[in-house]
Formats: structure tokens, C-alpha cells, sequence
């Protein structure tokens, strides 16, 4: 366990895009060999911007280090352009010659065009250090160092004329002997010290006098010296630096380690992605595509783009793997998931007796089996790809996209995977694929031991544009269809794999199993935009029968007065369906009844009610321990609100405990106990509401009391009045200290406009228990919100009248207060 632990930890993704560079990242290194001769190979850099910039205008300075004397060298600059480079290094090289090798970073100045044809035509080969590794040009990095702090105490003193003093500086610098070499580069170039600055310091100080000789040596003898002190001096330096590397790289070595990595490994970029410190984190992850030996790699990032690093800045990246790839159906409290759908065959001779009928008479039955049968093709349980328009995926300008994770699937459940997979291809849903980026997939354990697979798309949904398509109010549905007497559901049998996918956007629905990388050549389940494709595509194939034809996603309805409507209208959307090459789910459709179970709610007839299923969930429902367990419930009962009288009256004391300053685990109170069962019984109790006819007047109750209010529209029937929605709603602090008289006329303005939707144009009759307001749209009010409510009801045709509480229609709902 304690290594299970230790290796979780350590492969926090978090963390380790975050975690310290340590020495041990490093791998180790060995001495640079030295050339034999001076100017072979130089190392070149550029410093600034200076601030300030000199007097005419220099604002950079291009530095220069030969690798055998240690020779430096720094010309000023006015800008960074290939040319401005290009006549710095000439400028020295007419004094010094022309290198074999020029080594730098790659700076644009030193990568351009123009400085490639200008080292192609001196006869010099570039070398070119490891992006964001600048230890591999170290030498003149070391000199840009030294060089910066000289130039630090003459700015100081003189910031205008920096520029002139940089040759005394080399003159100075250059007669000092070097820590590797130990020898100064004056020396190894010439063969001779130097009397510089700091030999005439130094002969001040110490008086010392050099007196002129009468003998001058011939040119032989001179020239044949110079070659022994060089000789020497060659010899020195060469002991000395191999000595000083050795110990130097020795030293840097003892903590280092041999990094090697191997191509598809996942790795982090020890390069800061923000110049932010509390935001930035390393790079990464990526994946090693390319070694360039000895040290440095091609990194693919998570965007597609490839770097080429040294290994001092890659990490090993330790993936996080999942015990398992698996999830649980059963497992609803933790939200909904859309695995694929099994497929099976029906026969067209089983059709009608597969569907339960025994609600029609027996002509009534033949009729519907014989329109069933005419349209058998429909109910065959065989995959078909619809005719209509394919689902494209819109990606957010400029997002990056990232790799994911694939999950790690257990041996026992490979087998099924292949089997799924074979089933997807048979179906002609899915083909192989070799896109860069592809999802992973999650096996969805079933009740029945089977499992069905489920492609993880997070990490796309992420960069997907939303496609904000207009989805019709589940309330204006249910009224919709609810007052028909005779009303059929279709389901569409895997609507989603029935929608092609667009040519271009294939690939990006590509998903990786443990055998074969494959994509989708239809809409999956679970990308971010397919509901809003699939309506579009059916509000489309529909819109021409909206009469008798309302769809929510891939649920059809079909309603109708009576039943020879019903057969046409039924016969019409079904050659609809056929001629777009739909399938119909026969197993989850419901043909000809007066009452159905749609969308949580059971409706027909000209009535409609809560799905008895849902409700006795609920009365099942255990207390509430925390506030989000709480939240999740009171989210469930307010489905159901528009059933209950005074919800919000009634659920008071429940959503107090949903504040800020309630502590998360709740503090739960016998009042609260009697609250949550009050609740319950209410909802399974729930009355059934009618729905509204647009051709009649309606009838409005409200009523208000110190924290809320409440209101009911109905219409008469007869001589009976029926309901049709109830709403409530809790006062706000401000407005429970209004008076009586205008809490009262907020419940007016407020439920109309709640109702608005239904009763704006028709005939209102209003119904308070408040006598003073009836007068509200006859007189002027005295107070200022009451003018202005008395103005805003001028666009209702309404009649308030006073009803007193015990002989009003709903008092009882109405009054129901906690």
C-alpha cells in the first residue's frame, strides 16, 4: 500500500508541472576540446537591451569568445538586425581571420537568411546550441557575465559614452591570465604579454623601471624566441585547461546522472510556460519523436508542435493510470452517460406482437398493425445513416488542443472491447484512423454482466464551439401535446449514429483502444454539440407537421384528436421518417393512448401529472446530510414545482439551510425533518393539472404572506374550476419589509408575468383576498411602486376582484404557508 500511495503521488500531474528543478535533472557533461589554433572556432552572442543607450544610439553589443586563447572580443550594436550582425563579425574577423566554425544560439539574427549566405561565402560552418539550453554555448555565455558587470560601474558613471569605453575594457580583460587556460589570451595570441592598463597600474605601484637595452636581438633570434614563448606558453595552457576542465567537469558530474530517453515517452519541458511565477508550471506533457545525439531531443507537444530540447530540460513524465478503465451503469448519483447502444434485429412478423395494444379495440388494433407492417422497414433494428445534414465540429479559434490519457483496460474486458469493435466496423459506424490526437475509451460496466463502451471526449468538448440551437420549453411541450386524447411516442433508434459526420471533422473523433486507433464516420455519443445537431436535423424533417408533431431530441410525439386523425397523422410522419432513412426503437415506443410518459410526466387527455416512477423515487429519498447532497435534491423536487401550491413557502426552511454561512455539513432540526416529508408527501400527491385552451378566459389566484407568494391559473370548466399551474416564489429581504397592500399587488404584477406566456391577450379574471386592491386599476395609488404596478397591468385585459380567503377557489392550496 505504501508504494500504491507513493506512486500516486508521484504521478500528480499538478505536481510534477510544478515541481523544483533539482541538480539531479541534469545529465552529465564532458570538456569541450580545445582547438589548436586561435580563431578555429569561436563562440557568438548578443547582450541587451542596454539601458541607456549610448549617445549614437547603441543599444546591443555582439560578443565574441575564441575557444583556443580565450581571446574576447564585443562590438556595439544599434539594432539586431542579420545585417547589422553580419558587419560586426566581419569587422572582427578582418583583424583576427576567419573561423572554421562560428558557434551561437539560435537567434533569428544568427538563423536568417542573410547570415547563412554570409557564412556560406567566408567558408565558415555554423553551429547551432540547443534551444533554451544556453550551457551549450557556455563559453561566451561566461564572457556575456563578465562583460555586464564591467559595463554596469562605466554606466554608472558615464551613460552616454558606454560605447567608447569597451575597447579599454577588452584591453584590460585580455591581459589577464584565464581561470581554464591559465595563461592571458594576449599571450597566447602574440606570443608576449601585454603592457596594458593593469601592467601600468601594476609597474606604478610597485615602481617598477623598465630600462631600454643597447642590444637589439637580430630578426631571427627574435622571431625564433617568440616561437619558443609561444611554444610554451601553448604547452602551459593546454595542461592547465585540460587540468581545470577535468576538475570542473568532475565536480558538476557528482550529482549528475545518464539521461536517456526513448522515443513515444512522455516527458515534461522544464521550460516555464508563463513568465507569470505564482501562474506559470513546466511544459507539457509531450512525447520524445526524435534523439539527436549525444544530448538533445524533439519534443511533440500536447498543440502539435515540435521543440528540440537538450536533456537537461526533460523530465520524465509519470502518467497517472486508472486501476481500471471501467464505470458502472447503475451508478446514477453520479450523473448520466451515453455508452453505445447494443443492436438486435426485429422481425417484421413479431411487429405487433412485440408492442402492447390492448387499450384498442380490436378494428382499432388491426388498423395500427396495418400501418405498422406497411412500414416494417422502419422497425427492423438495423443501423441506417440518415439522409440529412452532417454534424461538423467547430473548433475555438487559436486552442490548443491536448493529448489525453488513455486509460489502461483490464485483460479480462479486452475481449469484449475487440468484440465491440468488430460490431462498430460490421455496422460500417467507425473505420481506422491515424490522426495525432486520440480519446480514450471507457468500458461502462451494464446491470446484466455486459458492458458497452464510452469514448472519453472532455478534452474536445473543451476547445468546441457551442452551438447554441434553440431547444423548445419541456413545459410548452407538455401543453402542447397534453391536451390531444390521442397520442403516440417514437423513439428513434440510435439517432445519434444515424447523423453523418462531415468529411473534415472525422478525425477528430478518433479514439484509441488496445489494439487499433479508430474515428467515427457518424455523431457519437457524448461530443458537446450532437443534441443540438440531432434537434436542428429533426425540427427540420418535422416542421412542416407541427400541428400534430412536436419532437424533444430523438423523442417523437404525434398527437391527435381522435383516432382517424390519429391514422393519418401517424401514417404521415412515418413516411417522413422512412423517406429521411430513420429507425424507429419499436421496443420504447408507445402507439394510441390517451395518456403517455413523456419527459418525466404523464399528459393526455387535456391533463398531466407527475410520472409516478419519479415520484416514488423521491418519496425514497434519504435525509440529506450535506449542503450539495441537499442542493441536488431541492433540484430534483423544483422539477415538480408548477404541481405544488406555495412550493417555495413550503421548501423554506430547506433552502435557508443552502447559505453561505450554513456549514456544510447541515445543521438538521425536527422542523427541518417535518419540512423534507411535507415535501415528499406533496409531491407524491401531486394533483393532476389540465392544460390550458388559449380560447377561453383564464383565472388567476394569488395570495402573499410575510416571506412569500403564491398564485394558480386555472379556467372553468362547467361549473368546476380547473388548475393548471401553480407557481411561488420567496420574498427577498427588502420586499418582506413592504406593507401588507404592496406584497399583495407584487403577487398580482408577478404571477402574470409568470403566466404571461398563456394568458397575455386573453380575457383575466383576478382573484385576491385583499380588499383594497381591486381599486389598484381604478384609482391613483398613493405610493410611487403601486402607480408604477398600476401602469404595468394597463397591458392585461383583467378584472380584479376581492374574494375573501374562505370562499376563494385554492384557499386551502393558497394558505398552505410554513
Amino acid at each position: 500500500m505504501s508504494n500504491d500511495i507513493a506512486d500516486f503521488v508521484r504521478t500528480c500531474m499538478g505536481c510534477q508541472l510544478r515541481r523544483k528543478d533539482k541538480i539531479s535533472d541534469r545529465a552529465p557533461i564532458t570538456p569541450v576540446a580545445r582547438p589548436e589554433l586561435p580563431f578555429e572556432t569561436v563562440n557568438i552572442d548578443l547582450i541587451g537591451p542596454i539601458e541607456p543607450p549610448s549617445g549614437r544610439g547603441h543599444k546591443y553589443v555582439l560578443c565574441l569568445m575564441d575557444q583556443m586563447t580565450r581571446w574576447p572580443e564585443a562590438i556595439p550594436l544599434r539594432s539586431l538586425s542579420a545585417k547589422a550582425t553580419c558587419d560586426a563579425l566581419l569587422q572582427i574577423f578582418s583583424r583576427t581571420g576567419i573561423p572554421n566554425v562560428i558557434a551561437s544560439d539560435r537567434g533569428t539574427n544568427f538563423t536568417s537568411s542573410l547570415t547563412e549566405e554570409f557564412v556560406k561565402r567566408i567558408g565558415s560552418s555554423p553551429r547551432f546550441s540547443c534551444p533554451g539550453y544556453p550551457a551549450s554555448n557556455g563559453l561566451v555565455e561566461r564572457w556575456n557575465g563578465v562583460l555586464k558587470n564591467m559595463l554596469h560601474h562605466i554606466i554608472r558613471e558615464d551613460p552616454r559614452n558606454w560605447d567608447h569605453q569597451i575597447p579599454f575594457l577588452l584591453f584590460a580583460y585580455r591581459e589577464v591570465p584565464n581561470t581554464t587556460t591559465g595563461v592571458s589570451p594576449f599571450r597566447l595570441m602574440y606570443g608576449r604579454e601585454a603592457r596594458g592598463p593593469l601592467a601600468i597600474l601594476k609597474s606604478s605601484w610597485a615602481g617598477e623601471v623598465h630600462l631600454p637595452t643597447n642590444v637589439t636581438p637580430s630578426a631571427v633570434d627574435y622571431l625564433q624566441e617568440m616561437k619558443i614563448k609561444m611554444e610554451k606558453a601553448a604547452e602551459k595552457a593546454s595542461l592547465v585547461a585540460a587540468d581545470k576542465q577535468k576538475s570542473y567537469s568532475e565536480y558538476f558530474n557528482k550529482r549528475s546522472s545518464v539521461r536517456a530517453f526513448n522515443i513515444g515517452e512522455q516527458v515534461v519541458l522544464l521550460i516555464p510556460d508563463s513568465s507569470n511565477k505564482l501562474y506559470a508550471r513546466w511544459t507539457g506533457p509531450g512525447e520524445i519523436v526524435e534523439h539527436h545525439p549525444p544530448h538533445s531531443y524533439k519534443v511533440r507537444l500536447a498543440d502539435g508542435t515540435v521543440r528540440h530540447v537538450h536533456a537537461n530540460k526533460i523530465r520524465k513524465y509519470h502518467p497517472r493510470s486508472l486501476a481500471v478503465g471501467v464505470i458502472f451503469e447503475e451508478d446514477h448519483d453520479f450523473g448520466e452517460i451515453n455508452p453505445t447502444p447494443n443492436t438486435s434485429d426485429v422481425d417484421s412478423r413479431e411487429l405487433c406482437e412485440k408492442i402492447n395494444l390492448n387499450h384498442l379495440s380490436d378494428e382499432q388494433r388491426n388498423n395500427l398493425c396495418g400501418l405498422l407492417l406497411r412500414h416494417n422497414e422502419l422497425f427492423t433494428g438495423k443501423m441506417k445513416v440518415a439522409k440529412v445534414g452532417a454534424h461538423r465540429i467547430r473548433l475555438k479559434p487559436d486552442a490548443e488542443r491536448k493529448k489525453p490519457f488513455v486509460y489502461r483496460i483490464p485483460e479480462a474486458l479486452k475481449d469484449k472491447v475487440d468484440e465491440q469493435i468488430d460490431e462498430l466496423l460490421a455496422l460500417d459506424l467507425i473505420e481506422e484512423s491515424d490522426a495525432e490526437i486520440a480519446y480514450p475509451i471507457v468500458c461502462v460496466n451494464k446491470k446484466d454482466g455486459s458492458i458497452r463502451l464510452c469514448v472519453d471526449y472532455r478534452a474536445l468538448n473543451a476547445v468546441t464551439v457551442s452551438d447554441d440551437f434553440p431547444m423548445e420549453e419541456a413545459v410548452d411541450l407538455i401543453q402542447s401535446i397534453g391536451k390531444a386524447n390521442v397520442i403516440t411516442t417514437l423513439d428513434l433508434l440510435k439517432g445519434y449514429w444515424a447523423i453523418p459526420m462531415d468529411l473534415e471533422c472525422k478525425a477528430l473523433t478518433s479514439f484509441k483502444t488496445h489494439r487499433q486507433q479508430y474515428q467515427f464516420k457518424v455523431m457519437s455519443f457524448g461530443l458537446k454539440n450532437a443534441s443540438a445537431t440531432f434537434q436542428r436535423v429533426i425540427n427540420r424533417a418535422l416542421s412542416q407537421y407541427r400541428n400534430f408533431s412536436r419532437a424533444y431530441i430523438d423523442d417523437i410525439a404525434v398527437y391527435s384528436e381522435n383516432w382517424e386523425e390519429h391514422m393519418i397523422h401517424l401514417e404521415t410522419i412515418l413516411c417522413k421518417l422512412r423517406e429521411l432513412n430513420f429507425a424507429v426503437n419499436l421496443k420504447k415506443c408507445s402507439f394510441a393512448r390517451p395518456h403517455v410518459k413523456y419527459l418525466g410526466h404523464v399528459i393526455g387527455s387535456g391533463r398531466h401529472q407527475p410520472d409516478p416512477d419519479k415520484t416514488n423515487t423521491i418519496e425514497n429519498l434519504p435525509q440529506p446530510k450535506t449542503k450539495k447532497e441537499l442542493r441536488s435534491v431541492l433540484g430534483l423536487c423544483n422539477y415538480y414545482r408548477e404541481y405544488i401550491p406555495s412550493y417555495s413557502e413550503l421548501v423554506y426552511p430547506l433552502t435557508e439551510l443552502t447559505k453561505k454561512k450554513v456549514p456544510d455539513s447541515i445543521p438538521w432540526t425536527k422542523e427541518h425533518d417535518l419540512t423534507f416529508d411535507r415535501l415528499k408527501r406533496a409531491l407524491v400527491e401531486a394533483p393532476s393539472l389540465y392544460t390550458p385552451k388559449p380560447d377561453q378566459p383564464f383565472i388567476v389566484h394569488s395570495d402573499a404572506s410575510q416571506i412569500g407568494v403564491a398564485a394558480c391559473l386555472s379556467q372553468r370548466a362547467g361549473e368546476k374550476c380547473c388548475p393548471i399551474a401553480y407557481a411561488s416564489q420567496k420574498l427577498t429581504r427588502c420586499q418582506q419589509s413592504w406593507s401588507t397592500i404592496e406584497r399583495e399587488a407584487f403577487a398580482i404584477v408577478w404571477c402574470l408575468k409568470k403566466f404571461e406566456v398563456w394568458v397575455y391577450g386573453s380575457e383575466i379574471e383576478f382573484y385576491t383576498d385583499h380588499n383594497p386592491l381591486p381599486f389598484l386599476t381604478k384609482g391613483a395609488p398613493q405610493s410611487a411602486r403601486l402607480q408604477r404596478w398600476a401602469f404595468a397591468l394597463q397591458r392585461y385585459n383583467i378584472t380584479i376582484k376581492h374574494c375573501p380567503g374562505a370562499k376563494m377557489p385554492h384557499a386551502d392550496a393558497l394558505s398552505r404557508l410554513v
